[in-house]
C-alpha cells in the first residue's frame, strides 16, 4: 500500500490550518493546534464521534500520527482536547 498521497494530503491539511488564529499563550502550548486538528479529522475519518474516542484514537494511533507531524509531547487527553477545540475562534475556522 502507497502511503505517499495520503502524507502529502495531511501535509497539505497542515499547512492549510497553520494560519487559524491560536488564542492560546504561546509559551504553554505543549499540543500545537494543526496537530490537534489533524488528530480530530484524523479520528473522525476513523469513526471517532466523540471527544472521549478521538482522545482515546490518538493515544492508540501516535505512531500513524507522527508520519504527518512531530507530536513530540504525543496527543492531548480528552480534557485538554476539549479545552483547546472550545478555544478556538470559530468565525475563522468556518472561513
Amino acid at each position: 500500500m502507497d502511503l505517499q498521497p495520503t502524507i502529502s494530503e495531511g501535509i497539505v491539511f497542515l499547512l492549510y490550518f497553520s494560519e487559524l488564529p491560536d488564542k492560546r499563550q504561546a509559551l504553554k502550548v505543549r499540543y500545537p493546534l494543526e496537530e490537534v486538528l489533524l488528530l480530530c479529522l484524523v479520528g473522525m475519518i476513523c469513526d471517532c464521534n466523540y471527544i472521549n474516542e478521538i482522545a482515546w484514537f490518538g493515544e492508540k494511533r501516535l505512531a500513524f500520527l507522527r508520519r504527518f507531524s512531530r507530536f513530540a509531547y504525543g496527543t492531548p487527553c480528552e480534557d485538554q482536547l476539549g479545552v483547546i477545540l472550545a478555544s478556538l475562534d470559530v468565525a475563522a475556522f468556518q472561513s
